[in-house]
Parts: structure tokens; C-alpha cells; sequence
């Protein structure tokens, strides 16, 4: 209904492929275009420390299968962890080679449960990222996405990595809009402000109308979005920094240090 009705230019999702391998072939049918795997280790005994299932399996013969559908990109999302997966995401990286398919680290950042963990677990990423700058043929910037770095390996698989607190510009580069389980909209997972749709949506007005004030409501929320991790950048790092991102992205062996 998204795909046909709603005109959706591109649909993707994120699952943690435990029913995946069931549902791949009606969702790729519906028009899917994009998947989102969490795979945060490789190892069957940290996969349940993490995960609280045994599934470690089942999820990998999922991901194989997936990538025999006529999905447009596959990219497996690993949340780091110091202490419990920071030692092998090498070999995450080298398992999504293997397969043809993307990757994307995540930084883990205080929302949700995350704010239970975060002191214990967090890590910001710097000695990986010194590494994949070296083994990397390009470095791009994904700047209309919280200005994310993306390299490019020599098999041409691509390394994301998501900052949402180590990154001094990552809010900058924000253009989402969330919808949350409750039907209210938010500008991020980060934000305790939220605003309301489903009184208009229930209401007895037109098509028209509800669209109208619905259009409202999104500019509404998009004017309040404001930085979750607010940065005392120096006005030099930051000019030097925003002249990369209009150039399009990081010359290989570029670092930044803040």
C-alpha cells in the first residue's frame, strides 16, 4: 500500500531477520526496495549475550537468502560494543564481502535501553575508523544523512559508520522525520518532543483537509528540530569541515582532529 498508494520513491526496512527468510519473497513483491540486517556478532554465544535468542543461525541463512531477491541493497547494521563485539568487526566486514553486501556500524548511543549500557559500552569508534581509513580506496561523506563517512573497500563493498554522539556535525546533516509507535511525529530518536497526528487522522475531515494539517504538522516538527548533541565546534574545524562536505567528500588518508 506504501509502495503503490502512498508513491513511495523508495521503501526500505530494518528487521532483525528472524522471520525474514519467511517473508522476503511478498515483501520484495510489494515493492521493497531496500533491507536493513542487525547482525552484531558472528558468534553464536555473544549473538543470545545480545540478543537474548539463540538465532545466530537462522538469521545468517536468512541474510544468504535474502540476496537471492531483487533487492536494491542489503546492509547489515552491527551495533559496536566495547568489551563484547569491538574485536571482531573485521571479521563482520569480511563476512558481508564474502556476500557481496553492505555494512553499516553503529555507534551506541544513550536511547531506549542504550541508557542503561551506554557508560559500560560505548565506544566512539576512533582506532577502527584510523584503520578503514587506511584499507580504504575512497572516502565519501553522506551528507544529506547526518553526514556520515562511507569507505569504500577495494571489493567495493561500503563501510558506513553511524556517530550519533562522536560526530560534532551528524545532526547538521539531518533530514528525517519519525513517525513513532503512538502515531506521533518526532525530528529523532534522541528528542523527547513529539507532536500528535492521529486526532486528525481519526477525525471526520476530507482527504483534503487531513492532508493539509497534516502538512502543517510536518513543518511544525521540522522547525523545532534542534542538535540532540550539541557541539562547542571552533569556527575553524568547522569551516574546514563543511568545505569537504561541498567538495563531496574525504580525500583518502584526510583526518580530521577535534
Amino acid at each position: 500500500m506504501l509502495k503503490n498508494y502512498g508513491k513511495a520513491e523508495d521503501l526500505s526496512m530494518t528487521t532483525n531477520g528472524f522471520y525474514l527468510g519467511e517473508y522476503i519473497g511478498d515483501l520484495t513483491d510489494a515493492g521493497l526496495n531496500r533491507v536493513n540486517i542487525s547482525l552484531h556478532t558472528l558468534r553464536s554465544n555473544r549473538y543470545e549475550v545480545i540478543t537474548g535468542v539463540k538465532a545466530l543461525d537462522r538469521v545468517i541463512s536468512n541474510i544468504k537468502k535474502t540476496i537471492q531477491y531483487s533487492i536494491d541493497k542489503v546492509k547489515i547494521n552491527s551495533v559496536v560494543l566495547k568489551g563484547i563485539n569491538d574485536d571482531e568487526l573485521w571479521d563482520i566486514i569480511g563476512f558481508a564481502e564474502g556476500l557481496g553486501i553492505h555494512v553499516q556500524l553503529i555507534e551506541l548511543h544513550p536511547v531506549g535501553r542504550g541508557k542503561e549500557v551506554f557508560t559500560n559500552y560505548h565506544s566512539s569508534l576512533e582506532e577502527f575508523i584510523k584503520e578503514l581509513e587506511g584499507k580504504a580506496t575512497k572516502i565519501v561523506v553522506r551528507g544529506e544523512l547526518h553526514n556520515r563517512p562511507i569507505y569504500v573497500l577495494s571489493t567495493g563493498v561500503t563501510v558506513e559508520v553511524v556517530r550519533p554522539v562522536s560526530n560534532p556535525i551528524f545532526c547538521a546533516g539531518c533530514s528525517r522525520i519519525r513517525v513513532l509507535p503512538n502515531g506521533n511525529l518526532t525530528p529523532c530518536l534522541n528528542n523527547y518532543v513529539s507532536i500528535p497526528t492521529i486526532d486528525i487522522i481519526k477525525s471526520t475531515l476530507s482527504r483534503e483537509e487531513k492532508v493539509s494539517k497534516l502538512v502543517d504538522l510536518i513543518i511544525k516538527v521540522n522547525n523545532i528540530r534542534r542538535p540532540s548533541n550539541p557541539w562547542p565546534l571552533r569556527g575553524d574545524v568547522d569551516i574546514e569541515y563543511m568545505k569537504l562536505l561541498r567538495l563531496g567528500g574525504l580525500k583518502k588518508g584526510f583526518r580530521l582532529v577535534f
